[in-house]
């Protein structure tokens, strides 16, 4: 073959891929997406029941088909609906039960392509004894309901492919009552356990290849709270809905590009050692245990890093990296804009943003502009601020502003980022300080949640090894997990699905993206984000402009990637706000001397457990502290004043004569 007609086999298949994509776009464009849950019920069905199962199929992108069963034509459309290919589960109430013939509801599911799981929810002790024998063949023969006792807990089976990362995890059972089945020969997924007793509420059953679940009723509502750990008690009654959907779902649920981690050490800069924290021994740790170390650090020290300290982290990017930590870090420094006005803080974030560049010309270490705020979050318009200046998202122990309401949704509830306030990612993150618990990571391994957790320098004081079971959790928990910077997580910040034109739907959280196409095909990617329009953003893939389309409150664009091959995206956006001069690095004496000071607490105070008593005091006790000290230290120079005075007094004025 001549060099001439490899050229023109290369236009042809160019010419063929863009044509491709043209008419891939102009037929499926942004549409619904049309995979679904079937749910059958009576119109007097179970509403909780109901109202669960829309909550969770909603929360993986999924369309609730909802049939009510009370005729035979209602009963026709229905046994019809289950042998659509776009029906990936079918959910019976067990209220509608009666309605159904179960031979041929099995003969429906059997014969299709891809098998389709069956779940009959909403089980009580009023449910047919003798329909459940049926459907279950014979492993099944009741339910009952039960009085809960003090310490109840859920149990979920060993993991297996439906409790995955969940195996063997305990979630709390807020519930006077709890509706079990009477199983017979049959294994559990999810059992109600307390002292001396044991009850199945969800249970898989196998009849030749049809695969049929059942669950319990489960009747409670736990509001969401701004608390990190708040998903336990908000999963623990959807669980066994969460994990069925998921299993019947896969790729066609949203779902996380992959598992990822990361550790952050707040308030450090680039000494040797700061505090009880050594750069190198910290390093042999990550390299070991694999993990990777954040170190917030603070503006302020942009020029005050050691070189050797500097080329540690250049060159060991995988493992060690830099974010931002506020800016000279004074209390609440992002706090109540009555105390801090939010021009103030407007100029601190640019401040910080000029102090980080400044920075990395001198040591050559990149930094990522996710900001980690001293003390607490912030109020919502400082969010609003950060993306204006084109930050790429705040981490912090909560992740909903000082000043905003928490939302009600199971989506915020469960998930580790959120976008409900200004557009900008809001991440949660855990302190490693305090006990972590091996449930609520269990239950961000199965979302696909991003771990995230922080410390300050004192964590090292028992050693350097002091993180090590947190990581040796995860990385068991989760073998795949990816520990990365702060930057790079926040890169992959999105959620995908497979739709039934095998094309993918992607939803961003980030205004820079890096996504992928691991399919073994070449694909459309439908990518959204959530956007307030304020300012206008433009679009960039891979460095260069690129169209996109306003649709309400979505930002909308179609973009067409090779198989395995990627892309970045970055959403910009145009700042009105003039550059930082770099004359204007410095901060006023109150602020250097504060800064100082922090140090001496973290070098010298911190090294003894008194010293480490004061600290944790400080940090808990806030401003409430400071006027205490403040307080104390006037009463003590008060009384060394009238100590001093008094003496004077004794002092004869003329010394008498010898």
């Amino acid at each position: 073959m001549t060099m001439n007609d490899l050229k023109t086999k290369k236009v042809q298949r160019s010419v063929s891929w863009i044509l491709g994509c043209v008419l891939l776009i102009s037929a499926a464009g942004h549409k619904a997406f049309a995979i679904n849950v079937l749910y059958l019920d009576r119109s007097n069905g179970q509403l909780d029941t109901r109202q669960q199962i829309e909550t969770v199929s909603h929360f993986y992108g999924l369309d609730v088909d909802c049939r009510f069963l009370e005729s035979h034509a209602d009963i026709s459309a229905a046994l019809r609906t289950i042998a659509d290919a776009k029906t990936i589960a079918v959910i019976i109430s067990a209220e509608a039960l009666s309605t159904l013939n179960r031979d041929e509801v099995f003969k429906l599911t059997h014969r299709r392509r891809q098998k389709t799981p069956i779940l009959i929810a909403g089980i009580n002790a009023h449910t047919s004894s003798s329909l459940l024998y049926l459907w279950s063949s014979r492993k099944i023969s009741g339910a009952r309901s039960s009085p809960t006792q003090s310490g109840s807990w859920y149990e979920i089976a060993p993991r297996n492919d439906v409790t995955q990362q969940l195996g063997s995890s305990k979630l709390p059972l807020n519930q006077r009552q709890v509706n079990s089945l009477i199983v017979e020969r049959t294994s559990s997924l999810i059992e109600a356990r307390s002292v001396g007793s044991s009850l199945p509420v969800f249970v898989r059953t196998l009849h030749d290849d049809n695969e049929v679940f059942f669950s319990a009723e489960v009747q409670a509502y736990i509001p969401a709270t701004p608390n990190p750990y708040r998903q336990q008690a908000i999963f623990a009654p959807i669980a066994s809905l969460m994990m069925f959907i998921k299993y019947a779902a896969d790729e066609r649920a949203w779902h996380s590009p992959g598992d990822y981690a990361n550790f952050t050490i707040d308030d450090l800069w680039l000494r040797e050692p700061y505090g009880h924290v050594n750069f190198e021994d910290l390093l042999r740790e990550a390299q070991i245990h694999n993990f990777h170390a954040t170190i917030a650090f603070i503006p302020w020290n942009y020029d005050r890093s050691q070189p050797e300290m500097a080329s540690l982290f250049r060159e060991h990017t995988d493992r060690l990296s830099i974010c931002v930590h506020g800016n000279n870090h004074v209390h609440q420094e992002f706090g109540s804009f009555d105390k801090h006005p939010l021009d103030t803080q407007e100029k601190d974030i640019q401040q910080a943003l000029a102090r980080m560049d400044r920075f990395k010309q001198l040591t050559k270490v990149s930094y990522d502009p996710v900001m980690v705020f001293p003390h607490s979050i912030s109020p919502e318009e400082t969010l609003a601020a950060l993306k204006r200046a084109n930050y790429l998202a705040t981490v912090n122990s909560l992740n909903v502003p000082s000043d905003a309401t928490t939302p009600p949704d199971t989506d915020f509830a469960l998930r580790a980022s959120s976008l409900h306030f200004a557009n900008f990612p809001s991440l949660r993150r855990y302190s490693a300080e305090s006990d972590v618990q091996r449930t609520q990571l269990a239950i961000d391994a199965f979302l696909g949640n991003p771990m995230l957790f922080y410390a300050h320098e004192s964590f090292f004081a028992s050693g350097i090894n002091a993180f090590d079971p947190v990581a040796e959790m995860v990385n068991q928990l989760q073998p795949d997990t990816q520990w990365r910077s702060l930057g790079d997580i926040v890169q992959h910040l999105y959620l995908e699905r497979l739709r039934d034109d095998g094309n993918v739907d992607v939803r961003i959280s980030s205004s820079s993206i890096h996504l992928s196409n691991k399919h073994e095909r070449d694909a459309i990617f439908f990518v959204e984000k959530e956007e307030d329009f304020y300012p206008l953003p433009t679009v960039f893939v891979d460095g260069q402009k690129y169209p996109f389309e306003r649709d309400g409150t979505k930002l909308r664009l179609r973009l067409p990637i090779a198989k395995r091959e990627s892309k970045l995206i970055e959403v910009k956006y145009l700042s009105n706000v003039a550059p930082w001069s770099l004359s204007n690095l410095g901060a006023p004496p109150r602020v250097t001397a504060i800064r100082l000071l922090s140090d001496f607490r973290d070098n010298v105070v911190s090294n003894t457990s008194f010293g480490r008593r004061l600290i944790r005091s400080y940090a808990d006790g806030g401003s409430r502290w400071n006027r205490r000290i403040v307080a104390l230290m006037l009463f003590l120079g008060a009384l060394i004043s009238g100590v001093y005075i008094h003496k004077l007094r004794k002092v004869p004025l003329i010394r008498p004569v010898s």
